[in-house]
């Protein structure tokens, strides 16, 4: 059985300057934002299975200016 605190960790490559690195998503969830940690990007990771050890990686959507 999964426990709650455990996360689903893989790797992407960032869109935009092509980093390769390790990012955890939060358990009971699939998805998850974080920044490239290269170029600082906002980036949308998906898990591509359950039991993947990698993401498909969108470019964020940025907040619309207030």
């Amino acid at each position: 059985m999964v426990e709650a605190t455990e996360r689903s960790r893989g790797s992407y490559r960032c869109p935009v300057c092509g980093h390769h690195d390790m990012a955890a998503v939060p358990a009971g969830r699939e998805t998850t934002r974080i920044q490239c940690s290269h170029c600082g990007t906002e980036l949308e990771l998906t898990l591509t299975a359950p039991d993947a050890e990698s993401f498909s990686v969108n470019v964020g959507e940025r907040p619309a200016s207030a």
